[in-house]
């Protein structure tokens, strides 16, 4: 079929994103780049809205010296501007994110025979119109589908995914260099939730079972700390004072160091309606927090019941708070907790063990195209 995978050939790959503002998608991007670049593999990283671009993550690229290609113009101009990278680049695998670069990327395919597409799914539920275009494009364009959680390979499967398409790589996440918890001489026990304010994290759930958790534990001293950004900004912003809570809140609004914030809490609490697999949850556990976290996604990989923190209902206020109080009332719980987060992040979503699945994914998918 082709003559890029004939054996002695450079495997030579290109990662398209959408955009690359903050987002878990971008991250884990940039996370595979630089995995496949220290491997000595050729990688390039394209942003389809190259203007669209976190000053962190430029930062990042510029730091590791990532071949970037920030694409501009019209849609047409951009597929045509994509075409030519790939072909002068003798690009043989397209690794994409999210709908639209899975479009590009498979369309691409269609149109050269030499190349093998890779599409992304990120999350558990879809809106319906988005959810019909990436069946068309699993089925009929792409040659397999990465998901990031088996989740939504069982939901999507039952829904006309071809399944032997789809291949689950869950998310990777380095270890933080430092675990060690802020001192806090008052004895408050600070909780906190990281992510975007939206709908699908149900910062209602919690700021309710917040006010819960004040209301039956007035002995215990307690901060919420929100960290995140997005167009639900305001409406959390009221519910915290209409519930009179707001001088226990505290939102911080993208951050720079997400980790130092992590480091001055105790406990990490996730209330999403679906997930796929929580970078959020991810960077709580690698910074050495116990979780409290509901039953969606693949939460149930990250959080183990009893061991690294406590899994619960959606929108289960009363729950969510039970848990919540059994961590606050034990330091040594929470720092067993703590650590046991820790150890999983380490033996189960380490970036060896993605580059590894990456990899031997490319393989498969070489070896079966020469069959062809």
């Amino acid at each position: 079929m082709s003559t890029r995978f004939c054996p002695g050939n450079e495997m030579k790959i290109a990662v398209l994103c959408k955009t690359l503002q903050k987002g878990g998608a971008e991250k884990q991007a940039l996370i595979l780049t630089k995995l496949l670049s220290d491997k000595g593999i050729d990688v390039s990283l394209i942003n389809w809205f190259g203007n669209k671009i976190d000053h962190r993550y430029l930062r990042f690229i510029t730091d590791n010296s990532f071949r970037y290609f920030p694409l501009s113009g019209n849609y047409l101009k951009k597929f045509r501007t994509f075409g030519k990278t790939i072909r002068r680049n003798d690009v043989s695998i397209i690794v994409s994110y999210l709908t639209l670069p899975n479009f590009v990327s498979g369309l691409t395919r269609l149109l050269n025979k030499e190349i093998l597409s890779i599409g992304g799914i990120r999350n558990e539920k879809l809106p319906y119109h988005k959810f019909i275009f990436e069946k068309l494009i699993h089925n009929r364009l792409n040659d397999a589908t990465v998901f990031n959680n088996f989740s939504a390979k069982k939901k999507f499967v039952k829904l006309g995914f071809k399944s032997e398409k789809i291949h689950v790589i869950h998310n990777a996440l380095a270890p933080a260099q430092n675990q060690e918890k802020d001192e806090k001489p008052d004895g408050e026990i600070r909780i906190i939730t990281v992510g975007r304010f939206v709908k699908q994290k149900d910062y209602g759930t919690a700021l309710k079972a917040f006010n819960t958790l004040l209301e039956q534990n007035n002995r215990i001293k307690f901060a919420y700390y929100i960290v995140g950004y997005g167009p639900l900004e305001n409406k959390i912003r009221n519910l915290a004072q209409k519930l009179e809570i707001n001088d226990k809140v505290k939102i911080f609004v993208n951050p720079p160091d997400i980790h130092g914030v992590l480091n001055k809490c105790d406990i990490f609490l996730s209330t999403s309606l679906f997930e796929g697999v929580s970078n959020s949850i991810m960077e709580a556990m690698a910074a050495g927090l116990p979780v409290v976290a509901t039953n969606v996604g693949d939460n149930n990989y990250l959080v183990k019941d009893g061991f690294n923190g406590y899994l619960v209902p959606c929108r289960d206020t009363t729950k969510i708070v039970e848990k919540l109080e059994i961590l606050a009332r034990s330091q040594t719980l929470r720092k067993d907790f703590g650590k046991n987060s820790l150890t999983l992040i380490k033996r189960e979503f380490s970036n060896e063990k993605m580059l590894e699945n990456y990899l031997k994914l490319f393989s498969e998918l070489a070896q079966n195209s020469r069959k062809l």
